[in-house]
């Protein structure tokens, strides 16, 4: 049986077994998060003066951006003071659907929004330029070594992916709200940072478009790796967790372990294909154009 139907059938099983609450028991539990709510507020604002001045200065719009980057904005924040956020410290499977909302809904769209030139402008020349001296002067350019932007951010990604599921750090962060607020931090961030360079790939030559490919393919590969570890582990590694809603710590923790192998999966195959698509097509026009020069 192939790794993904498997855990599938594990997902399905457990939730069949779940002890669900009525909503009304639920629902009603947001969470008042003031410091994560001060930071998205902050970051909100930014992006909209950034995007402000832009219109301002250039005399156009971007709607599509604007529109992504709110979406993307709500529901990471949603992810931090919904019934999502109040529980995610008592079942280990809905603290896993709290960073799938960050990692593969809300990275991609505030991504798409192109945060970063808004940001730029927002902060004016000044910031800017120490920013950029400070990017230049750790810059591996530097020493005669450029990794390609999407390669390091998919690594740094993939680093804060698994250094942050290590049972002491994770149970810290289940019960710290400073290193709870820290942890979300890292998966947003290095997040949107990817999905940034995923989306920059798209908008260059063939080469780009095979590395994101690739890098989509490792996303899979080494959160499939750990989402198996939480899964068919045969005991429960989080002692923040006890379970509960009819389900024990170690099924919690399958549970967990399904949702962060299977729908991620999804997200960066059908993302990896169509980037294999675009690839193989740049491929073909450049072939159908030397062709084409060689009849001259």
């Amino acid at each position: 049986m192939s790794p993904v139907p498997t855990a599938t059938a594990t997902f399905v099983d457990l939730l069949m077994v779940a002890d669900l609450p009525a909503p009304g028991a639920w629902w009603t539990r947001w969470e008042l998060d003031l410091p994560a709510i001060a930071v998205m507020v902050g970051l909100g604002a930014l992006y909209l003066r950034g995007e402000t001045l832009w219109r301002r200065d250039t005399g156009g719009a971007r709607p599509h951006r604007v529109a992504a980057f709110v979406a993307g904005w709500v529901v990471a924040l949603l992810s931090l003071v919904s019934p999502v956020a109040a529980l995610s410290g008592d079942l280990l499977w809905i603290h896993m659907i709290q960073h799938l909302l960050m990692v593969i809904v809300a990275a991609p769209l505030l991504a798409l929004g192109a945060p970063q030139s808004a940001v730029r402008r927002a902060v004016g020349p000044g910031p800017r330029r120490a920013v950029s001296g400070a990017v230049r002067r750790v810059s591996l350019r530097r020493r005669g070594w450029a990794p390609p932007t999407v390669v390091i951010a998919a690594v740094v990604h993939i680093a804060a992916l698994w250094v942050w599921h290590i049972p002491a750090l994770y149970d810290l962060a289940a019960t710290n709200a400073f290193v709870h607020l820290l942890e979300h931090a890292f998966f947003l961030g290095t997040a949107v940072w990817f999905w940034m360079a995923v989306v920059a790939a798209t908008r260059r030559g063939r080469r780009q478009h095979a590395l994101a490919a690739l890098m989509l393919a490792a996303q899979i590969a080494t959160g499939g790796v750990l989402g198996a570890l939480l899964t068919f582990t045969p005991r429960s590694i989080y002692d923040a967790y006890d379970g509960g809603w009819g389900l024990t710590a170690l099924e919690d923790q399958q549970f967990a372990g399904s949702l962060m192998w299977v729908p991620p999966s999804f997200v960066y195959a059908i993302t990896a294909i169509a980037l294999f698509i675009r690839w193989f097509d740049l491929v073909e026009r450049d072939a159908r154009r030397r062709e084409a020069r060689t009849r001259i």
